[in-house]
């Protein structure tokens, strides 16, 4: 028989009676704790009992409070003699505690029940037949520390936290800096203290972003990237409880303009790896509840709680972890999965990310949804819309969320890939996520662990397994179910819904939105200009587009009658006058609009459900649309250089110093302004097919205030509006730089366009208003592709 004396073991008496324990104990209302509270001041995690040397002490790590004796205690040494804790207030529920020391065996009392001693630098695990969630990718398992065992702790000393592995602690998350943050541990006269190292993402403690530093207190909560961990005073110890890998929706509505509700009062959880499909009518609000979960359309009542923050309070903290895939594809049809893959990722991950990491993290997911052997494939021409899908997928997981939505991913496909795409969902699900999947379709819903039916009016008719579904509508088949959700005596058909899910107590006040975080905008600037390059590569329309339209405009400029070319002085020689300089260039001058406009109308609008994606998660609409102004501008700049020497190539040129170089200098600079004239009405229009009127009409109101086709100058009104047009400026620089108001020098005043006239001064003053012009387009576009981020079509 061993003789040694036993370490002491703490005996506790609670509401659940009296337990003993030889290892470390968590006391708080979270049902994984080993001893569970039911008062609701009580925190998830309230109280730890733990071994310190051969003696027992009691840490506070709670917002409410330890009291003992009347007076709040954060570290409360425990004796042989019973111990009062009330928690959460001076008459919060009481817990008793006191220790034993058995004299000389390692037998115990076998009436007693024993708790296993757990090891002293790990939270407990939830008790034998608790569920157990799995934890997401990139996540640690409940109770795993991230302090180095044996480090000391009475010399204090600076720990390194980041994904490079030189730190003293590495995490590996996609969301985590390679040098997040320093930890400088607690001394015998100063707290542990939490340093930011300038990390993308950031560091949060108890909710707020850490500026710089902030002390951490027992009980602390700590968010590095995906991951939550608890400081209790000695340790940051992971947590990954089920209730924290539940989903809660506690009494959402959405009230539209007008009163109309389009989700009413919707309150139910979504459990950790699950994977939930919600169906109903057209109109019922699936759409607007996905916004409400994920935070990008916050609910204009009630509330969401992940990790048991309420997601609007904390959408800074919390937005990383969510993954949303809307119906469109968020990928440019143009690239190969590889490209489209890595641009995503120097997007989203943090800017330290090497180069050879955003290729292995690529490689990652692409292995995960099965799409190895796709990676130098094109999306739009040699992917099936199963494998299209599965890239969009692709690009939500490149941040490892532990939260997915999807708005109806097997719209348009054939039923053998609505089910391929619904078993890839199932896997990500049984890896460790929350999946959510808004559909139409019915074919594999038994794929999923529950389904939830909404009516007309956003209201749940049924949540629970797919099995049960036609049962409780008392039908045969689904389309019997939707006949049924039209049915004005519906509520009275069907059994009552079940009561809400219990979501924890977390705050109830819904606060705005925060905007999303940016990374230095020169950065996406820069990554931008190199994808949208990519794409016009890759675009062999776009690319003939570009070339052959200034081939066809500087042509036919070739069909105006005469041999003068755009030499006035050639002309009056002749006794021609100035007409064919004055079609010549109004052929220039609408060339320019036309290639401007034509290449940037459709620019945005195509691609909007990939731009509010990426605004969602940190693109700079002022850095989005600076990318399509620099590519997309300097394309027409460049074809008005072209459509001008095409014009000019074996004809008399303009007269006058430099005159073909100037006039192809505005030429240029019109096409450039008409760019940014394009990409606001792209920003504007709700569909490509509506870009086509919108060219048409901007080219004719381009054409009629430009002075071309009949005098503008002393006008009244008409003079005025036509300075807002940019032909206008450019065909005065035009006529400038050809000199084109010579032969008016002696009539009137009144007849002479006198922002045309010959000489620098008037030259440069038509450039600057082209100038101020695209500055004040830019602007205006810059509101418009703002607006259009969130704007609900």
């Amino acid at each position: 028989m061993d003789t040694r004396q036993s370490a002491p073991s703490v005996w506790v008496r609670s509401e659940q009676g009296e337990r003993r324990f030889t290892g470390r104990v968590v006391i708080g209302r979270e049902t994984t704790c080993d001893v569970v509270v039911s008062d609701p001041r009580a925190s998830r995690h309230h109280l730890t009992l733990q071994p310190d040397g051969d003696a027992w002490v009691a840490v506070d790590s709670s917002s409410g409070g330890t009291y003992v004796a009347g007076e709040r205690a954060r570290r409360h040494r425990l004796g042989t003699a019973e111990t009062l804790l009330r928690l959460g207030g001076l008459d919060g529920e009481s817990i008793t505690v006191w220790l034993t020391r058995p004299p000389a065996s390692t037998s115990t009392d076998p009436a007693a029940p024993v708790v296993p001693a757990a090891p002293a630098t790990s939270i407990p695990h939830p008790e034998p037949g608790a569920p157990q969630p799995v934890v997401p990718p990139g996540q640690l398992a409940h109770g795993q520390t991230l302090v180095p065992a044996g480090r000391p702790r009475s010399s204090g000393g600076t720990l390194s936290i980041g994904r490079d592995l030189s730190n003293d602690i590495v995490l590996d998350d996609p969301l985590v800096s390679r040098f997040h943050g320093r930890l400088e541990l607690a001394t015998s006269r100063t707290a542990a203290v939490l340093h930011d190292g300038g990390s993308f993402n950031g560091i949060f403690v108890d909710g707020r972003r850490v500026l710089g530093s902030a002390p951490l207190r027992p009980g602390a909560e700590v968010v590095l990237g995906n991951q939550t961990f608890v400081w209790d005073g000695d340790q940051l110890l992971s947590t990954a409880t089920r209730h924290e890998f539940t989903l809660y929706a506690d009494g959402l509505s959405v009230v539209a303009k007008g009163g109309k509700r389009l989700i009413d009062n919707l309150s139910f959880q979504l459990d950790p790896s699950s994977l939930t499909a919600v169906i109903g009518p057209s109109g019922a609000g699936k759409s607007t509840l996905l916004g409400a979960l994920t935070g990008l359309s916050p609910a204009t009542q009630g509330r969401v709680v992940w990790q048991g923050h309420d997601l609007y309070a904390h959408y800074d903290q919390l937005r990383f972890q969510i993954g949303v895939v809307p119906q469109q594809d968020i990928q440019h049809p143009q690239l190969k999965v590889r490209q489209a893959l890595g641009y995503a990722a120097e997007l989203r991950l943090p800017p330290d990310t090497q180069p050879h990491e955003r290729a292995a993290r690529v490689h990652t997911v692409a292995a995960q949804l099965q799409l190895s052997e796709r990676l130098d494939n094109r999306i739009g021409s040699q992917l099936s819309g199963g494998q299209r899908k599965r890239v969009s997928i692709a690009t939500e997981l490149l941040t490892a969320p532990p939260l997915l939505f999807l708005d109806e991913p097997t719209s348009g496909l054939d039923p053998g890939l609505d089910l391929e795409v619904m078993r890839q969902l199932r896997g990500l699900a049984d890896g460790g996520r929350v999946v959510m999947v808004v559909t139409h379709s019915v074919l594999a819903l038994d794929v999923c662990d529950a389904v939830m039916v909404l009516a007309p009016g956003g209201r749940i008719a049924y949540h629970g397994p797919p099995d049960g579904v036609l049962a409780h509508f008392g039908v045969d088949t689904y389309p019997q179910v939707f006949d049924l959700l039209d049915d004005p005596d519906l509520w009275s058909r069907i059994p009552p819904p079940a009561p809400p899910a219990e979501t924890g107590l977390v705050p109830s006040v819904v606060t705005p939105v925060p905007a999303p975080r940016h990374q230095s905008r020169e950065r996406q600037l820069s990554t931008l200009i190199r994808r949208n390059l990519a794409v016009v590569v890759a675009d062999r329309l776009l690319l003939t587009m570009l070339v052959a339209l200034p081939l066809v405009l500087g042509g036919l400029s070739r069909l105006v009658p005469g041999e003068h070319g755009l030499s006035l002085d050639a002309a009056l020689a002749a006794g021609d006058g100035s007409q064919e300089v004055r079609q010549r260039l109004t052929v220039l001058v609408v060339a320019a609009c036309l290639m401007g406009t034509a290449l940037a109308i459709r620019e945005l609008v195509g691609e909007r459900p990939v731009f509010r994606r990426e605004y969602a998660v940190g693109l700079s609409p002022g850095a989005y649309l600076a990318s399509k102004i620099a590519v997309l501008g300097a394309l027409a700049f460049l074809q008005g250089l072209l459509v001008t020497w095409i014009a000019t190539a074996g004809l008399p040129g303009p007269d006058g110093f430099a005159g073909t170089t100037r006039l192809a200098l505005v030429v240029g600079a019109l096409s450039l302004v008409m760019v940014v004239v394009g990409l606001a009405l792209s920003a504007v229009v709700t569909s490509t097919e509506q870009a086509m009127p919108a060219l048409v009409g901007v080219i004719m109101v381009q054409l009629v205030l430009s002075g071309t086709l009949f005098a503008i100058a002393a006008r009244p009104l008409l003079e005025q509006v036509a300075w807002l047009s940019p032909s206008r400026w450019a065909y005065a620089a035009a006529g400038s730089a050809i000199g084109i108001e010579r032969p008016r020098a002696n009539a009137e005043d009144a007849d002479v366009d006198w922002i045309a006239q010959a000489g620098a001064a008037y030259f440069l003053l038509d450039l600057v208003m082209l100038a101020l012009l695209l500055a004040g387009s830019s602007y205006l576009a810059l509101l418009l592709v703002r607006r259009s981020a969130t704007r609900a079509e």
